[in-house]
């Protein structure tokens, strides 16, 4: 009874995840910061959100929304660049103002609904591209791994259109990349504007 309990709760996490509760989710991560931000971004914090961010954009390049895996680039050390480069982003802002609990509480958060959504995404990419995913799966870690990165020629099985292996400028825009970095330089803008206010009315 519990196991079924706990499958129902992420069912139900995972369908009210749609755009505009994330788009919640992250003015209520702002709001937070806002409350705790007392200082101006830390070098370590915004380095991290740029890792992200950078992340984000390459993985941009590789991701093509058609009836093959998405195997080149950022897809030989993670099969969710995307994700990946979100928390990171968040992970930023949170280190860059130093507020250690928000950054517990993220991550938890964070590890706990992504990995209900993405299960549910892995299950329907079994589904539709059947062996090929379980033995990309087997080669490359659902975040990061401290091992090598998939060999490109066991990838290269998995999808062999040579496209598929190099970063494409069309698909990044197609997929509009470049808000990663938008993403980052507003959380960065946003925190310094927060500081600056505080300091100048001594909140």
């Amino acid at each position: 009874m519990a196991m079924v309990a706990i499958q129902n709760l992420r069912k139900l996490v995972n369908e009210g995840l749609n755009g505009r509760v994330r788009v919640l989710i992250a003015w209520v991560f702002c709001a937070w910061l806002v409350l705790v931000a007392d200082r101006y971004p830390s070098m370590l914090g915004a380095a991290i959100c740029f890792i992200g961010a950078t992340l984000r954009f390459w993985a941009s390049g590789f991701l093509r929304k058609d009836d093959r895996l998405s195997v080149g680039g950022p897809y030989r050390f993670t099969r969710n660049p995307l994700y990946l480069g979100t928390f990171l982003i968040a992970l930023g802002g949170v280190v860059s103002v130093e507020a250690w609990v928000m950054g517990v509480a993220l991550t938890l958060f964070f590890f706990f609904v992504y990995d209900v959504v993405i299960e549910f995404e892995e299950t329907k990419l079994r589904e539709y591209f059947g062996s090929a995913y379980l033995r990309f799966c087997k080669l490359v870690p659902r975040f990061l791994a401290f091992r090598a990165p998939a060999p490109k020629e066991d990838l290269f099985d998995l999808n062999r259109s040579p496209e598929a292996h190099e970063f494409s400028w069309e698909i990044a825009m197609r997929n509009k990349a470049f808000e990663a970095y938008w993403s980052f330089l507003g959380l960065m803008g946003f925190i310094c504007l927060v500081v600056y206010v505080r300091s100048y009315f001594h909140l």
